[in-house]
């Protein structure tokens, strides 16, 4: 090496030694931040139960079962005992039409389709009292259980159908606040990634230009590095937009509306205390499957529509049979000159009847229209649980190999992360002797700057890949360790 080569390379190395110790005083784009009020940590659970307990879409869902229940009630009020009655005076339009009297009577349906009634009535002017009691059984339409008590049934599953589609919602809710959450961390983890490609790329441009000072290189090849610096900035402005933008997306989340407090609401600060989770194995696929067959609101909800189903055909094909009653009726009417001789009189002239009753409707083309259409509802209801378990079991076996997919990308994006950083150091080095270029330099920077970004966006995948599998199979909840009633 010459002497004039061997004091180029002293200058040099006491050139970027003093820019070393001044504390790389060529980044004025990345100021130290000012110091602000720390905030405690978010972590993943915290968030999903801040979510869930704040969430208005969430509170007003919770009120379907309740409104489901109250309609139970309210199917089964035909059991209920009905009291009526009624007082009277006539006054008369000649002697004998005047008279005064009061008449009470109990009403009872069962679900037997048998109807009980009893009444008890009195009189003055003339002084009398009557009772009667009458007992009839619908033998063929009412006449059965089932078709009774078919309303009642649909409204209780109609309860548990509303159970799960709040499940799923609630899935949902957890599944959008997981994601916000990862994509926030991937945010961040990105600006910091760029706050140190463009340190890198800065410290890169020093060199550059001392090397230019001494002659080790033309001027010209300043162009690479300046290049980096710039695309870096501009790559850290837009990774500043991004991190607000999810930092926004999921305080939305988190917060309920109207919170305008400094510190809270949309204005809130966030920390987040969770990183994305190493790689695991996860369960065969047929567990997974299984899994979502068993356990997926969707098709719980469509399996309940069925059962409402064949409840509405056995309640349709009882409006096809005749209406035919059995009674028996047992009552007396008694008169006397004191009311308190009325009740002997009366039961000295009671009476019993017993008999048929026989209603058809000839015809009847509105009970057989209501029995076909409640019969291509079920049919209906049947192709669509099939169609449904299809989709479910692909979307599982989907979400499946996607998370498997995500998990080797994890492991393949690491090893090329370390590829890109040996290569970098040694393009440096080899530019450092003179057998290489800024241009080489700066390509190699940008290669492990990308290789940096699809790292820390394969490992956020691989959760997110996982949570959408969860929710697919419908046990996102209690992976996510929330506590949910079995579903029936």
């Amino acid at each position: 090496m010459s002497r004039r080569a061997l004091a180029a390379a002293l200058l040099v190395c006491r050139a970027l030694a003093a820019s070393a110790q001044s504390g790389d005083a060529a980044t004025p784009a990345t100021p130290p931040a000012p110091a602000a009020t720390e905030y405690p940590a978010l972590s993943l659970r915290e968030a999903v139960l801040q979510a869930l307990e704040h969430n208005p879409s969430l509170k007003a869902q919770r009120l379907v079962p309740e409104i489901r229940k109250a309609a139970v009630s309210e199917e089964l009020g035909f059991l209920d005992p009905q009291l009526a009655a009624e007082a009277s005076h006539t006054w008369p339009a000649a002697p004998l039409t005047a008279g005064s009297g009061a008449e009470a009577g109990l009403s009872l349906t069962l679900a037997t389709g048998t109807s009980v009634g009893a009444s008890l009535g009195a009189g003055w002017d003339p002084v009398s009292s009557a009772y009667d009691v009458e007992v009839t059984q619908s033998l063929l339409a009412g006449g059965r259980l089932s078709a009774n008590l078919a309303r009642v049934r649909q409204a209780r599953l109609d309860v548990l159908a509303s159970q799960h589609e709040l499940r799923g919602f609630t899935e949902s809710l957890v599944a959008g606040v997981q994601q916000a959450y990862w994509d926030h961390h991937l945010a961040l983890r990105q600006r910091e990634i760029y706050r140190e490609s463009l340190s890198l790329a800065e410290r890169q441009l020093e060199e550059s230009r001392i090397r230019a000072q001494v002659g080790q290189i033309a001027p010209i090849e300043l162009a690479a590095p300046r290049a980096e610096v710039v695309s870096r900035r501009e790559a850290l402005r837009e990774g500043e937009k991004r991190v607000e933008t999810t930092r926004l997306s999921l305080l939305l989340r988190l917060h309920s509306p109207g919170a305008d407090a400094p510190g809270t609401g949309l204005d809130a600060p966030v920390r987040l205390a969770d990183s994305p989770a190493p790689v695991g194995p996860l369960d065969e696929l047929p567990g997974h499957v299984a899994l979502g067959l068993r356990r997926r609101p969707e098709l719980l909800q469509a399996r309940l529509e069925l059962e409402r189903g064949e409840l509405e055909v056995a309640r349709t094909r009882n409006g096809l049979l005749p209406r035919l009653d059995a009674f028996i009726s047992f009552g007396g009417t008694g008169y006397a000159a004191a009311f308190g001789d009325t009740f002997s009189a009366a039961a000295q002239d009671s009476s019993l009847s017993a008999g048929l009753s026989l209603e058809l409707a000839l015809g009847n083309r509105a009970a057989k229209a209501r029995v076909q259409r409640a019969k291509f509802s079920r049919d209906q209801a049947v192709e669509s649980v099939r169609a449904l378990e299809r989709t479910v079991e692909v979307d599982v076996r989907a979400a499946w190999l996607e998370a498997g997919f995500a998990a080797e990308r994890v492991s393949t994006s690491a090893e090329l992360r370390s590829l890109q950083e040996q290569t970098l150091s040694a393009e440096t080095e080899k530019f450092r002797i003179g057998a290489s270029t800024t241009f080489l330099v700066a390509q190699a920077q940008r290669d492990l700057l990308a290789s940096q970004l699809s790292e820390a966006q394969a490992a956020v995948q691989y959760q997110l890949a996982v949570v959408t599998l969860y929710r697919l199979e419908g046990t996102l909840l209690e992976r996510s360790g929330i506590e949910a009633g079995p579903p029936n």
